[in-house]
């Protein structure tokens, strides 16, 4: 207990040390004192940390900004003393003082806000706009009158042009290239020029005819040869003078370009029999995206005869059209002679002797407009080898009702073309495909294209369900992916019978008919025998 004491004195002592310091600081400081040498060892997290030793120092903290806030107080109480020991003479003045500097000081603000010195350009007595400073207005000037200097050819400069500098409201600048438009747009610097017109529409302007009728001879120069009888356009072309500004005009390989390149215009194509949407693409050098794209939203398993697609949505603004001679070797066609024979079906015919084409040098006349043929007149024709008639017979003997008519009709009536006769991309990779397929839907009826005898009917691997007619006239048929079959091998079927339903049984992606054509065991493209 004594030692006790003695250190509760020794402590006290320690603390008489710094006269003048409070208890509370002298506390703070042991805490911070401890904790600094302890490194924190509340808490790994150095976060944490930092948010207890500023906790450890608010006393402190409070304690200096207690003697702050006394010494403020008697820095404004001293001012308080010295204005009411003034006379009200003097705070009347002073108060004026203040009031005057603080309205002027306002007054200079608002007016560096809200205006600035600035150029302001004039051409012609009339004011086309203000700019920051003379400089931008002189740049915009220069830059018309270089723009002009290169249409015409040579060194142009602008009279009339003045610069005023003064006070303006900041709202009403415009940027230099503003500037350059109006000035633009002021000027009338040619008054005489040739515009060229197509169908009525400007679509070039230059100083001198010549330089248009150039640009006209050199888009059609490429139509001529020396077989060229003569050379004009489809499209109403004029030349005309008339009163234009300077910068409508433009230099002879701008017109070229110009009157070579294409506008917005719309063509069509008009979908015919046996045409599909691949197809009908390939033809127009266009990928079967490009061809959707143009016809949004179509359906193209459901293309009809008659159909309009959209195959381009620009036209040329010129096109030639060129007479040309031609002169070239020509085949002649033969004739043939029928003779009668009672042995041979009715309808069926067998060549008995071969024709032979005759030969001619003809000389004609060919109207092209750009690229495409439209008008072709024979002036002459030399034969120079004449055409061998050709001698078939042509049976007389009636056909009963499954005979073969020696033609065929479409399996499928009303069906869609989704894939042709020839080679094909399909299930990633190149085959070749040995029909054609025609697409509908579900259960459709497939019919006999011509009237024969049934050699197949039943499965067969990729083909799926398959009926196989002989015509017994060379020529054999296919007809494969069908759901269900209704003849049998043996059976005799006439043109046009119901012989199966559509499916997509085998290596089908939906349901369609497949249907081949072979002569003498030799796949032939089906689409050269229908209808």
């Amino acid at each position: 207990m004594a030692r006790k004491d003695s250190k509760n004195k020794a402590q006290q002592k320690k603390m008489k040390k710094t006269p003048g310091e409070a208890p509370q600081t002298r506390h703070a400081a042991r805490i911070l004192d401890y904790r600094a040498r302890r490194r924190f060892p509340e808490s790994s997290n150095p976060y944490r940390q930092i948010r207890l030793l500023l906790r450890g120092s608010m006393p402190l903290v409070r304690q200096k900004m207690g003697g702050l806030k006394y010494r403020i107080r008697s820095f404004f109480s001293k001012l308080a003393a010295q204005a009411r020991a003034r006379t009200p003479k003097h705070r009347f003045i002073q108060a004026a003082v203040f009031l005057t500097a603080g309205l002027a000081l306002a007054v200079y603000a608002a007016f560096q806000v809200l205006y600035t010195t600035a150029t302001t350009l004039t051409f012609d007595g009339r004011e086309l706009g203000t700019v920051a400073s003379e400089e931008e207005a002189q740049a915009a000037v220069k830059e018309v009158e270089n723009s002009i200097s290169r249409v015409l050819g040579s060194s142009y400069t602008l009279d009339s042009v003045s610069y005023t500098t003064g006070l303006t409201f900041r709202s009403a600048l415009v940027e230099e290239k503003d500037l350059e438009e109006a000035l633009s747009d002021s000027l009338r610097v040619v008054e005489n020029g040739y515009a060229l017109y197509v169908n009525g529409e400007q679509i070039g302007a230059t100083q001198t005819r010549e330089a248009l009728e150039e640009a006209l001879n050199l888009v059609s120069a490429n139509y001529r040869n020396e077989n060229t009888l003569s050379i004009d356009f489809v499209e109403d072309v004029e030349i005309k003078e008339c009163e234009l500004s300077v910068e409508s005009f433009i230099n002879l390989g701008e017109t070229l370009e110009l009157i070579t390149s294409e506008k917005a215009g719309e063509v069509y194509y008009t979908v015919e029999k046996g045409d599909c949407w691949s197809v009908i693409a390939q033809d127009h050098n266009m990928t079967n995206d490009d061809l959707l794209r143009l016809n949004p939203g179509y359906d193209i398993d459901k293309l009809q005869i008659g159909d309009e697609l959209l195959i381009s949505n620009a036209v040329p603004y010129l096109t030639v059209r060129a007479v040309q001679m031609e002169y070239y070797e020509e085949s002649i066609p033969y004739e043939i002679e029928y003779r009668d024979d009672n042995t041979m079906w009715e309808g069926d015919t067998k060549v008995i002797s071969k024709g032979e084409y005759g030969k001619a040098n003809t000389e004609a006349k060919v109207t092209y407009e750009g690229v495409t043929e439209v008008e072709r007149e024979i002036i002459s024709q030399d034969i120079f080898q004449e055409p061998v008639t050709e001698i078939q017979a042509r049976g007389t003997k009636e056909r009963p009702s499954w005979a073969p008519t020696g033609s065929f009709r479409w399996p499928v009536s009303g069906g869609t073309i989704t894939s042709r006769y020839g080679s094909r991309k399909i299930f990633g990779g190149t085959s070749f495909h040995g029909g054609i397929d025609i697409a509908k839907s579900y259960g459709t009826d497939v019919v006999a294209a011509d009237g024969g005898e049934v050699i197949y009917a039943g499965w067969m691997g990729s083909y799926g369900y398959l009926v196989q007619i002989d015509h017994q006239n060379g020529y054999v048929t296919y007809y494969a992916h069908n759901s269900s079959l209704l003849v049998s091998v043996g059976d005799k079927v006439y043109k046009g019978q119901h012989i199966a339903e559509m499916g997509s049984t085998g290596r089908s992606t939906g349901n369609h008919c497949h249907f081949e054509v072979r002569y003498n065991g030799e796949r032939r493209n089906p689409m050269d025998y229908l209808p």
